[in-house]
């Protein structure tokens, strides 16, 4: 290797030392995080309502310009949609005190810019507000409608202030809450249930557009009310839920019919089924039972049965129980709403069932009865029950491990009452998520 080699293969070394070294410090170099800047709003004060815009269509009877171009007409509002679960479209719902409605925008993303929850300040100079089939709407004028407004000039009236905040949905527990007040509003319908067509089918067909039918809102039936979904929401294809639940999401209206839109997946709550976790039943033979005196099975109706006799030595009945032998598991029951399946009938007397008739529990499992502490299980007081009924038992809600009931009877004075028990319920709500 001649020497003018040598020093081209030694600048070439050094070269590629160099280069490296650089990269070596550029690696360990600490870049300068981005500022995170809270948005604020500096311009002028909130002085109208989303109410107020809603009273200019109402007065024109028709579309029209929100304010002239000289006005100040600066409306406070918040966020309360989401266009990231795609069921949502190029537009916007937003609340306040007074009213809600959409705003349309060309643009599609806005969660990422306009969060649920996110105040904004709505400059109204150059919209229109129009009513499209019962859903108020800001916008554009196009084509002599409310169009959406370019994407690109929303900083021209739309003002971002603050971090967002929880929004609280209203509470809807009956069909009477489904109405044009609530219109756009972010709104939760408490146990609602669909009809059995739509249970299981998806959310939306691929192709289409798709309604389902809410059937009842607390048990009371429900008409012209629909979960409508978009084919392009990413939830579409998850089935309609069974059983009752909590729904979450913008209730909207079409002529006459009632359309609520789900945000995401995570807008439907806790559906399930009520569940009687443990029911216990007797039999003729009274198994599992611990009986002192008093009490025989009643054949036609299934029921364990105790009567005074009036006239009679026993009719004072000062201890005649009845004790379930086995324990009823709390991980099992806790929650339930516990009811007792029974009646009871008074032939003569004027004495209070509540005071003869009573249902008792215990957390000592290993005692025999006689020597357990017990306590007693609140009865509504409703009365004589003539024919077998359903009423609930208060005090579960005291337990907190395992534990034991009985029923006594305990009859003070000249009375004949027939008690009868079918059996106890511990009935709660089984989700299916």
């Amino acid at each position: 290797m001649n020497k003018i080699q040598y020093m081209k293969r030694f600048s070439g070394f050094i070269i590629a030392l160099l280069v490296i070294s650089a990269l070596v410090v550029s690696c360990d170099k600490k870049w300068d995080e981005p500022a995170f800047n809270v948005p604020t709003y500096t311009g002028p004060a909130a002085n109208k309502t989303l109410q107020d815009i809603i009273d200019v269509y109402a007065s024109a009877g028709k579309m029209d310009s929100i304010c002239h171009a000289t006005d100040t007409f600066i409306v406070k509002a918040v966020v309360v949609s989401s266009d990231e679960g795609g069921n949502f479209y190029k537009t916007m719902v937003v609340q306040d005190e007074t009213a809600a409605l959409e705003i349309q925008i060309n643009k599609s993303g806005l969660y990422a810019d306009y969060p649920v929850g996110q105040t904004v300040y709505i400059k109204c100079n150059g919209l229109v507000v129009g009513n499209y089939h019962g859903i108020y709407q800001i916008g554009w004028i196009y084509e002599g409608s409310v169009g959406r407004i370019d994407g690109n000039f929303l900083d021209r009236y739309l003002f971002k202030d603050g971090m967002p905040k929880e929004v609280t949905p209203v509470d809807i527990t009956s069909p009477a809450g489904i109405n044009s007040g609530n219109v756009c509003r972010l709104v939760r319908i408490r146990n609602c249930e669909f009809t059995s067509e739509a249970v299981g089918k998806p959310w939306s067909e691929d192709a289409m557009t798709t309604s389902h039918n809410i059937s009842k809102i607390n048990g009371t039936s429900v008409s012209d009310l629909v979960v409508r979904t978009s084919n392009y929401a990413k939830f579409r294809k998850l089935p309609v839920p069974a059983g009752k639940g909590d729904l979450v999401g913008i209730l909207t209206i079409y002529n006459s019919t009632y359309q609520f839109m789900l945000r995401d997946n995570k807008d439907v709550l806790a559906f399930g089924e009520i569940t009687d976790v443990y029911p216990i039943t007797f039999n003729s033979n009274l198994d599992g039972c611990t009986v002192n005196s008093g009490w025989s099975y009643y054949a036609p109706q299934q029921m364990i049965l105790h009567q005074s006799i009036s006239g009679q030595d026993d009719n004072f009945v000062t201890n005649d129980w009845a004790m379930l032998n086995q324990a009823i598991p709390y991980s099992t029951v806790v929650g339930s709403e516990m009811t007792i399946e029974h009646m009871i009938n008074s032939i003569s007397g004027v004495y209070d069932p509540y005071q003869i008739c009573r249902v008792q529990y215990t957390t000592d499992l290993t005692s025999a009865p006689e020597d357990c502490e017990w306590h007693d299980f609140t009865m509504a007081p409703n009365g004589y029950l003539t024919t077998v009924s359903r009423i609930t038992l208060g005090g579960l809600e005291n337990i907190s491990s395992d534990f034991r009931i009985r029923i006594l009877y305990n009859c003070t004075g000249n009375s004949d009452i027939q008690w009868g028990i079918k059996g106890f319920h511990f009935t709660k709500l089984v989700t299916n998520n």
